[in-house]
């Protein structure tokens, strides 16, 4: 059993050697195509880490042992995302010249949707973040200023934007803990939900925000994942079979939906076969478009590389309008809660003006 100290400089080492998957897939095609096994370079990775980092030492002892009792993709789980494990998975069986290819293809491909992995994060994390800052405005307003109001000026005689203050800051202080509970709740299912629902409900919901962020997410990572499987010369089917390994329960019934509708398809052209719920309606017509070529494979897989930085494009805008209507949201909050204080503010002035005057009379 390994020490926790071990375990933890493990995996901060992997979590840091995965933001250079790139250059390392490059390097692993690069010996490949001077006939140099794999094992032995991880071999030779491991001792040059001993020196270096006691942590990437112990992932790279993890790879080898995985790959002496299993296969590459083995030795990636835990490095590599699923969709480039579904990409690793399909070139072990395609040689070793074909699989240098494919891990160069695979390094190029990695900066573009790591950069679209960040857009997706960004898109939700940013509102989020929105949200937690204005919650903590609003109880510092409603345990620190309004209380002091409260001690200043009754309730009763406040405006209206003033009693519209005091009761936001009456459920704040009785219930805010419950309210705080309950966001973080939903947030948690939310998050938890996203890969395991499906049906019908969820393609109808996978329309709207936020869910439609993971929809495009998703569908442009399998768009990629399918265009570098039929570049390796997989066809279509036994593409959509391997990603269905590595493909969470959401992923995998629009999979099965695919699957079904080729089956059932009676044309030539594949892009009918896609309109599951599972692509956004650009994506749709890509793929349409691709299938109505000359040469069906080659365009998919130009979308699949090509259609990447629209899609970040798409992650941006989207998180863009919903970074707008959150704002939207608090700036209405912060009308209330402005105004309610200087409203409150001006009536306490107008009493201790009208309470000056009569005690000079």
């Amino acid at each position: 059993m390994e020490n926790p100290i071990g375990l933890l400089s493990k995996w901060w080492a992997r979590k840091d050697m995965r933001k250079n998957r790139s250059d390392f897939y490059y390097d692993l095609a690069g010996s490949l195509e001077d006939r140099v096994p794999l094992f032995s370079t991880l071999r030779k990775y491991e001792a040059r880490a001993r020196t270096r980092s006691q942590g990437e030492a112990l992932v790279y002892a993890d790879m080898i042992d995985a790959l002496s009792s299993g296969s590459l993709t083995d030795a990636m789980e835990g490095f590599a995302p699923n969709n480039e494990l579904i990409m690793i998975d399909a070139l072990q069986s395609a040689g070793d010249a074909n699989m240098a290819e494919g891990l160069k293809f695979l390094s190029v491909t990695v900066e573009k949707t790591d950069a679209m992995a960040a857009a997706a994060r960004k898109a939700i994390l940013y509102p989020l973040i929105l949200i937690i800052i204005f919650s903590a405005m609003l109880v510092g307003f409603a345990t620190q200023i309004v209380p002091t109001l409260v001690g200043l000026l009754p309730p009763e005689r406040w405006p209206i934007l003033g009693r519209m203050l005091y009761s936001i800051s009456q459920l704040i202080v009785h219930q805010g803990v419950y309210i705080a509970a309950a966001f973080f709740a939903v947030i948690g299912l939310f998050f938890f939900i996203l890969p395991l629902w499906r049906g019908a409900v969820r393609r109808r919901l996978d329309r709207f925000m936020p869910f439609s962020l993971y929809r495009d997410f998703s569908g442009a990572m399998l768009i990629v994942s399918l265009a570098s499987l039929l570049r390796t010369g997989v066809s279509l089917r036994a593409s959509l079979e391997r990603a269905m390994r590595y493909s969470t329960p959401w992923m995998r019934a629009h999979l099965r939906l695919i699957m079904r509708n080729l089956g059932k398809n009676k044309t030539s052209h594949f892009g009918e076969a896609f309109k599951t719920g599972v692509l956004n309606q650009y994506l749709e017509d890509r793929v349409q478009d691709a299938s109505e070529r000359r040469d069906p494979v080659e365009a998919f897989v130009k979308i699949g590389i090509g259609s990447i930085d629209r899609v970040i494009a798409m992650l941006e805008k989207s998180a863009s309008r919903m970074s707008s209507v959150i704002m939207l949201l608090c700036g209405i909050m912060l009308f209330i809660m402005m105004g309610g204080f200087f409203s409150t503010a001006l009536e306490l002035q107008n009493g201790i003006r009208n309470s000056a005057q009569q005690s000079a009379r």
